[in-house]
């Protein structure tokens, strides 16, 4: 368990700058107006995560390969990344709607 956690954060350092700016930008926007943007960040979140999906996928093509041999798919990779970094989404939106 614990090696396929290191090998989901390698493959999420790829693109993990990229998804904590935008992060960033949502958390920031919340911060501002609170939940009556929720939605929109919410949808904002989910875009950019398809765009990066996409520029990853497109750009990194045969880096699969690699966690392939380490016994991670490509499916597995996606679905562990993508939802360690909504789960930090979701716990700044928690923390910031605390402190506010």
């Amino acid at each position: 368990m614990i090696k396929q956690l290191q090998i989901c954060w390698l493959f999420y350092k790829s693109f993990a700058v990229a998804s904590s700016f935008f992060t960033l930008c949502s958390i920031s926007l919340f911060w501002k107006f609170g939940f009556s943007v929720f939605s929109g960040i919410f949808w904002f979140k989910v875009f950019t995560g398809l765009i990066i999906f996409y520029f990853v996928n497109d750009y990194r093509k045969k880096e699969y390969y690699f966690y392939y041999n380490l016994g991670m798919s490509k499916r597995k990779l996606w679905v562990i990344t993508l939802g360690f970094d909504f789960c930090i989404f979701i716990l700044a939106i928690i923390l910031i709607n605390n402190v506010k």
